[in-house]
């Protein structure tokens, strides 16, 4: 007869501490893209539609049932000429769920966030990027993140690698902040 008490009081316990994980972890997520909501409606409200566009979008791919995001989405749309924006605001988009990497080369990372973003973003983007210098492509860096987007992926990643990224209009180009340094004393005039 103890060991059924033990039994239902063992399993008692895991559903609370279950239960006790899942409401822990849950309000967090909610809270996050609420935060977002917020900004994005904060900025459509001052107008800066450009900014309000970026964060409302990502809001939209999270819940695409939000009624509210999506009126003010559609009226960006159909009111306000949205241009394709800078490489860096497109990547800023594109949310990637999770990304893990563990003691792996900048070429490796590169070809991973790749594949990620592309998979979040439904395959309508797949990140340009061009890493500039043998040495710079075999550094190593471990990385764990969530709901988190491309363009902070890779800043992130620069900052792990000591590297500079460079956005060009097509094109992220990644290169040793040495690199960096040398050609912007070439570029500037001596006095």
């Amino acid at each position: 007869m103890k060991t059924n008490t033990t039994r239902a009081k063992v399993s008692v316990s895991t559903a609370a501490f279950f239960a006790a994980f899942v409401l822990i972890t849950a309000p967090v997520c909610a809270e996050d893209l609420n935060a977002v909501f917020q900004q994005g409606r904060a900025a459509f409200y001052r107008s800066d539609y450009a900014t309000a566009h970026q964060l409302l979008s990502r809001v939209a791919a999270a819940n695409p049932k939000h009624a509210e995001t999506n009126n003010m989405l559609a009226f960006i749309r159909a009111n306000h000429k949205m241009d394709e924006g800078t490489l860096k605001q497109k990547y800023a988009t594109v949310v990637l769920p999770k990304v893990e990497m563990q003691d792996v080369t900048l070429t490796e990372a590169i070809d991973g966030l790749r594949a990620l973003a592309k998979n979040a973003s439904g395959g309508k983007i797949t990140p340009n990027v061009i890493i500039k210098g043998e040495d710079v492509m075999q550094r190593k860096l471990s990385l764990a993140l969530s709901n988190i987007p491309l363009s902070e992926a890779l800043n992130y990643v620069t900052q792990l690698t000591n590297t500079k990224a460079t956005y060009d209009k097509h094109v992220v180009i990644l290169s040793g902040t040495a690199d960096v340094l040398t050609t912007e004393a070439d570029v500037k005039p001596s006095k």
